[in-house]
């Protein structure tokens, strides 16, 4: 492997992992909603209806790819979306959704 192909591959590795981080419905909708304005846990589990145990290991997740951030503030953590530039990234895959919800739909109605 040539050194622009090791190169290549590392930012390949890096992009995986942030893709991983995000490859959960849970963490899908945290990070999203964290893109409208910083939270508590408390107000993140009220929105996923996750439990706080759950919402937390989700949101360290996030953390540990650097997604998300974490301010202190007396006995309260506020977490905030890291990365907003993912957002326009996660409509893109909401049209791609839409897209082929449309073909198979396309597929449905001739097997009819």
């Amino acid at each position: 492997m040539t050194k622009a192909q090791d190169k290549d591959m590392d930012a390949a590795v890096h992009k995986a992992a942030i893709l991983k981080a995000l490859a959960h419905p849970v963490r899908i909708r945290l990070f999203e909603a964290l893109s409208k304005s910083e939270k508590t846990v408390g107000d993140l589990v009220q929105i996923t209806g996750e439990k706080d145990a759950n919402t937390s290991r989700h949101l360290a997740v996030l953390r540990a790819a650097g997604l998300v951030s974490t301010r202190k503030d007396g006995l309260n953590v506020y977490y905030s979306n890291n990365m907003p530039c993912l957002i326009p990234m996660l409509s893109c895959v909401n049209q791609a959704l839409c897209r082929i919800a449309d073909e198979h739909m396309k597929v449905a109605a001739c097997i009819r």
